[in-house]
């Protein structure tokens, strides 16, 4: 079903019951209690399978019956098939299971009414499973935010292109692209906007047409070639550059342009990524109503020597040893860095307040991916 990984806009009310009958749990013999003594001999007097109407079980006999097939009237237990012996059309049952044994009954699972999916849950395979088996085709969920996202250099070009001297391939783009779409947003890639404040107001002004959000990255400094905050305030927008006390992550902007919201993220790769796992992730969560991904408690896998005053991300990933949680960094420092990204799974978040980390210090630890626990967990070897 296409709802999957989307927002639940009501609280979803199970329409049946479920199991819809009684049901056989295994292949056997379905029986009633009061026909049985240990020893006895029963003959078989029917047969059912799954997709099958209910039978009627003749008294004293027994109905040979197939995993899920309903049970028939009257009966009440199903003997395993491996605990009958049977000669032509009569079974023997060595022992009286009780009442019950091996029957699904009806309404066990789940009960007409009963609330199964909160409002503002986000669907995934097992919320699929319980809205099929309840016959559910279509479920009301809340639209995807509208993010249109472009980068802006006149030294960038698409993957695709080849490059002269001084020039450079785009990588926030598609990155941006792809960890946005990973956080619930509908993403709209524009193209490369080139260094001049003409082509910014014209880009910026398609870009905020039918968005709830608009991102880009690069130009929001104040160098000769950073047009984006003249073009914003040309708009009609509103825009701060904030005094964001983070590393990497600056400089950052946020503000209006139109009616969407604004961010203006810096163009290194790694204070792009960390700009949006900070501050844009939790927007989008605000905005489809989701709780924001937090981050969890590790252990420093490494020293560390600084000042506090800042906040500061680290790439990292995720190792158990002796049934705990350790952070490893990832590689060197460097905000134009791309290469420790693939060993990292998240940020190592140092706050503010810390100063110099030592190995065994209690940190933070931000996945990449909000559910990455265990994506993110990699065997600690040595």
């Amino acid at each position: 079903m296409d709802c999957a990984e989307r927002v639940v806009a009501a609280p979803f009310m199970a329409r049946s019951d479920l199991p819809r009958f009684d049901q056989s749990a295994m292949d056997g013999y379905a029986v009633r209690c009061d026909d049985l003594t240990p020893g006895a001999w029963l003959p078989v007097t029917g047969r059912a399978v799954a997709g099958d109407a209910p039978g009627r079980l003749d008294p004293g006999g027994a109905h040979r019956i197939l995993t899920g097939a309903p049970l028939p009237d009257d009966a009440d237990v199903v003997v395993a098939q491996e605990n009958v012996y049977r000669q032509d059309d009569v079974i023997e049952i060595a022992t009286v299971p009780p009442a019950g044994t091996n029957v699904r009954r009806h309404g066990e699972d789940i009960r007409a009414g009963q609330r199964l999916i909160a409002e503002g849950t986000v669907l995934d395979w097992r919320h699929i499973a319980v809205l099929a088996a309840q016959g559910v085709s279509a479920v009301s969920v809340r639209r995807r935010p509208r993010v249109t996202l472009l980068s802006s250099g006149r030294e960038l070009r698409t993957p695709d292109q080849n490059l002269s001297p001084g020039q450079i391939h785009d990588s926030n783009l598609p990155m941006l692209v792809a960890l946005l779409r990973a956080s619930g947003a509908a993403v709209r890639p524009m193209a490369i906007v080139s260094d001049s404040a003409a082509a910014m107001r014209s880009a910026l002004r398609r870009a905020a047409l039918d968005a709830d959000l608009v991102i880009t990255t690069a130009g929001i400094s104040v160098g000769d070639e950073d047009h984006v905050r003249d073009a914003v305030r040309d708009l009609g927008g509103n825009l701060a550059v904030l005094s964001v006390a983070m590393k990497p992550g600056k400089p950052l902007a946020a503000g209006r342009l139109g009616n969407a919201v604004f961010i203006g993220l810096p163009g290194n790769p790694l204070a792009a990524v960390a700009g949006t796992i900070a501050f844009v992730r939790p927007l989008l969560a605000h905005m489809t109503g989701t709780i924001p991904p937090a981050a969890f408690r590790a252990h420093a896998g490494f020293d560390i020597r600084r000042k506090p005053g800042r906040t500061e991300f680290i790439l990292a990933r995720l190792r158990q040893h002796d049934a705990c949680l350790w952070v490893e960094r990832a590689g060197p420092d460097g905000s134009g860095r791309l290469a420790p990204l693939l060993e990292a799974t998240g940020f190592a978040v140092l706050s503010a307040q810390d100063a110099d980390i030592r190995r065994g210090t209690m940190l933070d630890f931000m996945p990449f991916m909000p559910s990455a626990v265990g994506a993110s967990l990699e065997t600690f070897n040595g």
